[in-house]
């Protein structure tokens, strides 16, 4: 049941990852695009080289010093220029010779052990690491040394042509990683790496890619230590025939690579071969030409033999394809001067048809030039037509409202007129002359005759137009916007606007309406002018504009 549990996950697991990761296609253009700029990669890393030796060139006095700087410097040349991390390995070496530095001589040596096995000189990798003294070893020296033992037998196993040792090899290489599973810390780099090797090799891909999982988790996306994961990830896609997969962690890989100047490429050259297979014979022939511009630099023997078999079929097959292009080329041109001695004679003969047509397009062009002209000023005159028809069925509604309106006031004021002359003739009659003249001293008759006229304005005008209060405040900054108190409908700003929606432009005939001053009008105008959101001069214009009776 554990085991089909966890068969469950890594199956399902890539498919959930894929939907939230980039595609193939998106890789393979950032494969391109970093390819296509390296050279600012490789001048972030010269830089860096640069700096470093500056630094060594100031403390050169001090060996140990310049032991630190030298393995810097070996640091960013081991994946760069192997003949620069060897000359500075060699530095080291002599340094730690010269201090009689036991320890710092085993260090070097092993690390110039694993260079030139990288490199496949694994004689002269044999040689030095015979002659370290294990018994000097700290922890993280045994771990070295029996990392770059084992690599050197399992490069053996792998590219030996003596057949006979090819299996002793193995055994050797075997017993160097068993001795690392013992001695190393169970969550570092190099105890993982000798597991997921070990599970690869018995083909437990499940459990390998758990471990993988683990070594992904120590790196970083960009750096060497992923490209090498990646790496590793792939092969293990590789051997479960999930080639998409593979794809996806060469890409992954081959990225990083590029990202970290990393000339010793395997993941690349890798995915040369596969897109060779696919057929995409462009794209594997570029992957390869970039591969072996960065080997010719990085000078290592194996990755050389192996791109330069890859190159040999590559180059094949791009050379046939070009003959078939060229096959196909030769067929399209053919066909092509047909047609064009076809279309010759075409041109010729519609030609003489044109000749014909000329005259009556010529007249067919004035004749539709006329009556697009005709056209247009017709649109026009309907546009302006309709807008005075707009405006003319408004101004008959406002007017049919406010006529109404107004009709009905004079009716209510001859009434209350009625009403005063029959309260003033009792008060005469009945000599209550002081009566009379206390309720005709003070303004209060007149004071809420206005308040009822305003109120019912303001009633009558929202009826017309019901948005006017929000299509008013859209005109002005939101800071500026007018909120009314409570139990106005309108106030005395919008009331002036209301009257200039109307049609009542004159300011002295507002101040009549509203019972102010000109100037009291004019620097309301100005005022509400300097909060508008839109130009001054295009304020009291969109002001006319709020709304239809019909749409408001």
């Amino acid at each position: 049941m554990r085991f089909f549990t966890l068969t469950v996950i890594l199956i399902f697991l890539p498919i959930c990852t894929i939907l939230g990761e980039p595609t193939l296609n998106s890789l393979f253009k950032e494969l391109d695009e970093k390819i296509k700029h390296k050279d600012v990669y490789i001048e972030l890393k010269n830089s860096r080289i640069e700096n470093l030796k500056i630094e060594k060139r100031k403390l050169s006095s001090s060996p140990l010093l310049s032991y630190a700087l030298n393995q810097s410097l070996y640091s960013e040349y081991k994946s760069y220029i192997s003949d620069s991390a060897i000359f500075y390995l060699n530095e080291n070496l002599k340094i730690a010779e010269n201090l009689n530095d036991q320890s710092r001589i085993n260090e070097t040596s092993i690390a110039l052990a694993y260079l030139f096995t990288s490199l496949g000189s694994y004689k002269e990798a044999i040689d030095i690491v015979a002659k370290v003294n294990p018994h000097l070893f700290d922890e993280r020296q045994k771990v070295a040394y029996y990392s770059t033992s084992r690599y050197i037998y399992s490069g053996l196993t792998l590219y030996t042509q003596d057949m006979r040792n090819k299996d002793r090899y193995r055994k050797i290489s075997h017993a160097y990683a068993d001795t690392l599973l013992m001695i190393a810390d169970k969550n570092s780099e190099e105890y993982l790496k000798i597991q997921e090797i070990n599970l690869r090799e018995k083909r437990e891909i499940n459990q390998a890619l758990l471990v993988n999982d683990k070594r992904l988790a120590l790196t970083k996306e960009g750096t060497p230590e992923f490209a090498y994961v990646a790496f590793h990830r792939a092969l293990l896609y590789r051997f479960s025939e999930n080639h998409d997969m593979e794809k996806r962690y060469l890409l992954l890989s081959a990225i990083s690579d590029v990202k970290s100047a990393i000339k010793d490429n395997a993941s690349i050259t890798m995915l040369s071969d596969i897109l060779m297979k696919e057929g995409d014979v462009d794209r594997a022939h570029y992957y390869v030409r970039y591969s072996l511009d960065n080997i010719n630099d990085y000078n290592t023997r194996i990755r050389s033999s192996e791109i330069l078999n890859i190159q040999a079929i590559i180059d094949k097959a791009y050379q046939q394809k070009n003959d078939e292009q060229k096959k196909t080329l030769s067929i399209f041109l053919i066909v092509i001067s047909v047609l064009s001695v076809l279309l010759i004679i075409s041109v010729c003969y519609v030609y003489k048809q044109m000749r014909k047509g000329i005259m009556i397009s010529k007249h067919l062009k004035e004749s539709n030039s006329k009556l697009n002209q005709l056209n247009r000023k017709l649109s026009e005159m309907n546009k302006k037509l309709s807008d005075i028809n707009s405006d003319a069925v408004e101004a008959n509604k406002v007017k049919e409202e406010y006529i109404g309106y107004f009709l009905s006031e004079c009716l209510n004021y001859i009434d209350k007129l009625d009403s005063f002359r029959k309260m003033a003739n009792s008060k005469i009659k009945d000599n209550k002359i002081d009566e009379l003249y206390k309720s005709t001293r003070n303004n209060e008759l007149k004071d809420n005759e206005l308040r009822e006229l305003f109120t019912n304005f303001d009633t009558i005008f929202l009826h017309l137009f019901p948005n006017f209060i929000e299509k008013f405040n859209s005109l002005l900054l939101d800071e500026e916007r007018i909120v009314l108190k409570k139990g106005e409908i309108l106030n005395t700003e919008l009331r002036i606007y209301a009257l200039i929606r109307l049609g009542i432009n004159d300011s002295n005939t507002i101040a009549n309406f509203l019972g102010y001053s000109v100037n009291t009008i004019y620097n309301y105008r100005a005022k509400m002018k300097n909060k508008a959101k839109i130009a001054r001069e295009d304020f009291e214009v969109a002001a006319r504009r709020i709304g239809t009776f019909s749409r408001a």
